[in-house]
């Protein structure tokens, strides 16, 4: 058997290096042995190694001179395996990271466990490996998870395995925004991750407690609070909710659509004013602004509008709850082109796991968030066992329908879309569990069918089943 090369290009970044490091583990697992790490301009006997090259065009000169793939959109990858040599092109260094994981996903995980007889032999090992092509490009531009901060236990653990799920933003809610967060925020982008920070603008977890003889000196406090806390604090945007999480569409005779339109507007443009640069994201609850939609359409077109509670799944906590699916289907259509055709859209989708709301408490200052013990994470693990296991069930049962609400929203916004699933209070730092890694992947790839996500997901050994 050859010993494993890993060739690389001259240009070191931490993208680059979070990918040879990806790409180490999948081959020591394959064969037990450290991979050679060789750049390709110091040059390596081809003779003595099975190479895999891995870069862009543009930092690895041997993969320039043999690209054919015609790689135009950002965090895409080509995968060759052709006579025993293997080439992971990206179109960017994110895409050379994506590439390197799917290498696992879609050939090692498939041929290590083939549907024969052979089962029992691990195919690198062999003297010829399968041939194999494949060019893969993000369908969801901007995918990643919702979560409050404070039940992130290990944050690093959390945003790795939202790397290797191919996910690259995330939403951090908290009542402050945390001690570490520089910390957060430098490991996330190094694992090509942004991070948006959350913090309400005029409402607590009682929406019904706005007051709207409030809301002339608000639009103030909020730049005030945003200048204090977060401008520095090296995050990639603010995601914001105000009173709009509630069952009716007015209080005390006021438009809930049409006071907060006015009220987001009025603190936009103070924002915007000093940060023109800055990316806001209106968390909006669609249940007390369906039937107003004409006050929402008068957002400003710069902000984005992520939205919620939209109807059934895959926007209802329960993953059972399917009743009413083609009206909820007829909705997101709707409100993705509310604003018009540019409309920058977003969505953060449920029946994964939620918060307890049973020991919720407010925080009543900064913490350190996401650097709990083993010992602790381990115990919540057990506690978190039978949820999963339940939700899992309703995966089972209709991911079809998020399968089939993720398309069409891609295919209503042809690219320009951002999707948050929420994740928060289920040890996702410590267990990647089969339901997140589906939904993961129809974000990169929601044109093939469902079984064949399913699938190819199972195969995965990082993959965890409830």
């Amino acid at each position: 058997m050859k010993k494993t090369a890993i060739v690389y290009g001259a240009r070191e970044t931490e993208l680059q290096k979070r990918a040879i490091e990806e790409l180490t583990e999948i081959l020591l697992d394959c064969t037990l042995e450290y991979p050679a790490c060789v750049k390709y301009e110091e040059g390596i006997d081809t003779d003595d190694f099975r190479c895999i090259y891995i870069g862009t065009k543009q930092n690895n000169s041997y993969i320039k001179s043999r690209s054919v793939s015609g790689l135009t959109v950002a965090e895409s990858y080509a995968i060759s395996v052709k006579d025993g040599t293997v080439i992971i092109e990206g179109f960017d260094d994110a895409g050379t990271l994506y590439g390197v994981l799917d290498f696992y996903n879609k050939y090692v995980a498939k041929f290590n466990h083939p549907h024969n007889d052979r089962y029992w032999v691990n195919f690198w090992v062999e003297e010829e490996i399968p041939d194999f092509e494949h060019i893969s490009a993000p369908s969801v531009a901007e995918r990643g998870l919702w979560t409050w901060g404070h039940v992130i236990y290990d944050y690093r653990g959390y945003i790795r395995h939202m790397m290797k799920l191919k996910m690259n933003s995330v939403i951090i809610w908290n009542d402050f925004v945390p001690a570490n967060a520089a910390e957060i925020v430098e490991y996330a982008h190094s694992c090509n991750i942004k991070v948006y920070w959350g913090f309400a603008w005029l409402w607590d977890t009682n929406c019904r407690l706005f007051f709207l003889d409030k809301l002339d000196g608000e639009p103030e406090k909020i730049l005030q609070k945003y200048e204090k806390e977060y401008a520095n604090s090296g995050g990639d945007g603010i995601y914001f909710q105000t009173f709009t999480e509630l069952r009716e569409d007015n209080v005390n005779g006021i438009l809930v659509a049409e006071a907060a339109a006015k009220f987001v507007n009025k603190t936009a443009a103070l924002l915007y004013e000093k940060y023109p640069g800055l990316e806001l994201q209106f968390g909006l609850h669609a249940t007390s602004v369906k039937n107003r939609l004409e006050f929402i359409r008068a957002v400003d077109k710069r902000i984005r509008i992520v939205w919620e509670d939209c109807g059934s799944f895959p926007f209802s906590y329960v993953p059972f709850d399917v009743e009413g699916f083609d009206e909820t289907l007829d909705f997101t259509k709707n409100i993705a082109v509310l604003r018009g055709d540019d409309d920058r859209f977003g969505a953060v989708t449920k029946g994964l796991v939620k918060l307890d709301w049973s020991t919720f408490e407010h925080s009543e200052g900064s913490q350190c968030i996401g650097v709990c013990s083993e010992h602790m994470r381990r115990n919540r693990v057990e506690r978190k066992a039978r949820i999963w296991r339940c939700i899992q069930a309703g995966w089972l049962a209709n991911a079809d329908k998020a399968h089939e609400a993720v398309r069409d929203m891609c295919r209503t916004k042809k690219g320009a879309l951002s999707l948050f699933a929420l994740v928060e209070d289920g040890m996702f730092e410590e267990n990647i569990m089969y339901p997140v890694a589906l939904y993961s992947e129809m974000l990169w790839d929601c044109e093939t069918d469902i079984k064949t996500l399913e699938t190819e997901v199972a195969l995965r050994e990082y993959v965890s089943f409830a």
